[in-house]
């Protein structure tokens, strides 16, 4: 992944976790995943 991606990742992951209304069990690398199938063209 490039880098900008790889920040994208980092931000999108730190805000979901930091959500407080709800319980969210998210690791990063399965993020990390899911938004390089994204950006993956099929």
């Amino acid at each position: 992944m490039t880098p900008k991606t790889e920040l994208l990742v980092d931000l999108i992951f730190k805000k979901l976790k930091t959500y407080k209304n709800k319980k969210i069990c998210l690791e990063k690398e399965s993020l990390n995943k899911f938004i390089h199938s994204l950006f993956r063209e099929t």
